[in-house]
């Protein structure tokens, strides 16, 4: 066999090896702006959460709130309602066991 041969065998095996290594290189970039895309997205959905935990709160406790919130504050409020309601009845059913 020629020298030739064993040449191009070495720079398509160099060659291939250079192309994984730089795919691996990418792919763990990806995977790290993934990442923090997801970090963010989840910092982004506890911020909304806080936001909407101080409107409701001013709701309940001023009982002042923008006219397009109103609807979304009256069905929490009914929600905790009920919710104190079925924790009656839970504690209730508790006590005759």
């Amino acid at each position: 066999m020629n020298t030739e041969f064993f040449d191009n065998i070495g720079r398509t095996i160099s060659d291939a090896a250079e192309t994984v290594g730089r795919k691996t290189g990418e792919l763990a970039e990806i995977v790290r702006l993934k990442n923090q895309v997801y970090g963010l997205e989840r910092g982004i959905k506890k911020d909304y959460e806080e936001l909407g935990k101080m409107i409701y709160e001013r709701y309940a406790s001023q009982g002042t709130v923008q006219e397009d919130l109103l609807p979304i504050c009256e069905e929490i409020a009914q929600k905790e309602i009920l919710i104190d309601q079925y924790k009656g009845e839970i504690d209730g059913l508790k006590n005759e066991a």
